[in-house]
């Protein structure tokens, strides 16, 4: 994997994939993701208030340095991925308005979602996992190569609902045939545990240009070769989805 160091490295690896990206400090930027950012600074100010009202309440965010931030109105199929990364005490933006499908509903409050509902959850999510057809080298985050066999249980009534599998079940989605799973990172909704009919196989996945997903965040598989390829574990990266009023 190239060695990404820098802003000005990554702007430069971005242009190689075809994209007209900028990195640049949020406080002196001129764009037009005003909506995006306010929302971003707003949560965080919110999320810092609610960990000093109740110092037992840890954010989510507290010590991320890396967030993605997915952003669309709640009955939109399309929306938008933000990037952000923090360098030396600054956020810095690192992709911008990059175009999402989501599920085929819409977004909904993560508490809300059931499975087969069609709905992308909203909320904050841990970036721990990331899956794939081949060998990648992968910046501190776990990496599992997907074999012929394996699967991922969407069956509620299932023991491993949920859960990747390394073997057939009845009513299991199978991993290797679909092009959707070439590569994708797991979006850690009703994972850890897994409750019987609240929603599986959330992933920002590989997408399918032309239709909505079944409740995933779908992209470019080039965006998202870039975005695995810049991802580190060490800075605890989350995706946090959120409804624009």
């Amino acid at each position: 994997m190239k060695s990404i160091d820098s802003p000005k490295s990554l702007t430069n690896s971005f242009h190689s994939l075809g994209f007209s990206l900028k990195s640049k400090q949020f406080l002196r930027q001129k764009t037009n993701s005003a909506i995006v950012l306010f929302c971003f600074f707003s949560f965080l100010g919110s999320e810092s208030l609610s960990s000093e009202e109740n110092p037992s309440l840890e954010s989510p965010l507290q010590n991320a340095e890396q967030i993605l931030f997915v952003t669309a109105r709640a009955s939109q199929t399309t929306g938008s991925l933000d990037f952000y990364t923090l360098n030396n005490g600054e956020w810095l933006a690192v992709l911008e308005k990059i175009p999402v499908r989501l599920g085929r509903n819409g977004l909904l409050l993560s508490f809300e979602k059931r499975e087969g509902d069609g709905h992308t959850p909203t909320g904050i999510f841990p970036i721990q996992r990331v899956l794939g057809k081949g060998k990648k080298e992968i910046r501190n985050l776990e990496y599992t190569e997907i074999r012929k066999n394996y699967h991922w249980n969407d069956n509620p009534k299932s023991r491993s609902y949920n859960q990747l599998t390394k073997h057939q079940e009845k009513g299991a989605i199978p991993l290797w045939d679909s092009y959707i799973y070439e590569l994708f990172v797991v979006i850690e909704h009703n994972t850890k545990p897994a409750f019987p009919g609240l929603g599986s196989m959330i992933f920002l996945h590989v997408w399918n240009e032309d239709k909505p997903t079944s409740g995933c965040v779908g992209v470019s598989k080039e965006v998202l070769e870039t975005l695995v390829s810049v991802l580190d574990g060490s800075k605890k990266p989350n995706i946090l989805i959120q409804i624009l009023d």
